[in-house]
């Protein structure tokens, strides 16, 4: 019997081309939680978890899990996570995304000792390219103005052939914001900037007037327009077209208010590969869309690739910084969409594996910058909010 033997945790910086500006200020590089599981015949199983610095937490579970099957999903899941859900003595949701990642690993551990990808663990493919968009937003030293960001866009249609795009709303007063989204849709044409964010940024009166202008432009999709789902809710009450999404996992609000119209996430912030599939379905039955979040150290992103070969209902674009990214842990290199579409890797388990000098070099930053780092002075990530 095959059973797991340690639990390798290592927090890294992935840096940023350049630092990118939203309504809290600016990001220089995302914190996330590189997660190894070894069993006891040495194999090696890797995860993530992109929500900063879960490490001390995964070495606790780890100690847990020690001498427990790889395949004991169940059993490792109720001796880390809280049954109830929440915990008065604990951060849940910190301990549900910690297993996450380790439970991402013993998936990609027991795919690698079948020689399968793990694709086919779940159930196997219904298709083979996965969908993504191409995302913009003003950059230091970069596209500092609407129009760099506009023509951005339009090399990046050219370069990569990129049917699709989405971004950031928030930065600039919602005038300039108006007219670079006019401008961005002149110049790419109808259809193909399908989603904005703005990150909370608007009371609910602003954002009434900016979903009435991006109906009139054809932009279909907002997401967190307001700091709370309620605010959000009020909108449609109003009877804005406007579909809506978040990052906020609350599918039981959305089924009673009909807001969100889809959710935004990575497969660790539900618990893992099988909480994820739990949930998509759910959302399918409930006519609710899901998509999933970018910002990773490249390992998460694999995870999506296979999920989403391996759920129909898995239809939407996924968001992607790809091309934001300036360092991966993965010796698979960056991600390079073509047309918008990457394929899934053939490869055993997730089909990428650990690049131990990045891995090295990016906790390295880590230790330097501290968590989700900012640009220069600005209190960025968490300090700099402001609304419009």
């Amino acid at each position: 019997m095959t059973t797991i033997s340690e639990v390798r945790a290592t927090p890294v910086n992935v840096p940023m081309v350049a630092p990118y500006r939203f309504s809290f200020g600016t990001l220089a590089s995302f914190t996330t939680t590189v997660v190894e599981v070894v069993d006891s015949d040495g194999v090696v199983g890797i995860g993530e978890t992109p929500h900063g610095d879960l490490s001390s937490l995964i070495e606790a579970m780890g100690e847990r899990l020690r001498g427990l099957p790889v395949d004991a999903l169940n059993a490792a899941e109720d001796r880390c996570v809280a049954r109830t859900g929440f915990s008065l003595w604990a951060d849940a949701a910190a301990e549900r995304r910690a297993f996450g990642g380790i439970e991402l690993a013993l998936w990609d551990l027991r795919a690698r000792r079948a020689g399968v990808p793990l694709v086919d663990l779940l159930g196997g493919r219904v298709r083979d390219t996965v969908a993504f968009t191409e995302y913009f937003a003003p950059r230091v030293g970069r596209e500092e103005t609407p129009a760099q960001v506009v023509d951005a866009c339009v090399r990046a249609a050219a370069d990569h052939d990129a049917p699709w795009f989405e971004g950031k709303l928030g930065v600039f007063d919602v005038e300039t914001e108006m007219r670079m989204v006019a401008d961005l849709v002149r110049e790419l044409g109808p259809g193909r900037v399908l989603r904005l964010d703005a990150n909370g940024a608007y009371t609910v009166p602003t954002a009434r007037q900016v979903c009435h202008r991006l109906t009139d432009l054809g932009v279909g999709w907002l997401e967190d327009p307001c700091r709370t789902l309620d605010e959000t809710a009020r909108l449609r009450a109003d009877g804005v077209a406007t579909s809506f999404s978040t990052h906020e996992a609350d599918l039981a609000r959305a089924a009673r208010t009909g807001v969100p119209d889809a959710f935004c996430l990575d497969l660790t912030e539900l618990g893992g590969v099988r909480r994820s599939q739990d949930f998509l379905r759910a959302c399918a039955a409930l006519g609710v869309d899901f998509w999933c979040y970018s910002g990773d150290a490249g390992i998460m992103t694999a995870a999506y690739l296979h999920l989403t070969a391996s759920e129909p209902s898995m239809i939407r674009p996924h968001q992607s910084l790809f091309r934001f990214t300036a360092d991966l842990v993965i010796e698979q290199g960056p991600y390079a969409p073509r047309g918008g579409l990457l394929g899934v890797p053939d490869g055993p388990g997730l089909g990428v594996t650990i690049d131990r000098a990045a891995l090295a070099r990016l906790h390295e930053r880590f230790l330097h910058e501290g968590g989700m780092a900012a640009d220069g002075d600005d209190a960025a990530y968490r300090g700099g909010f402001r609304q419009q």
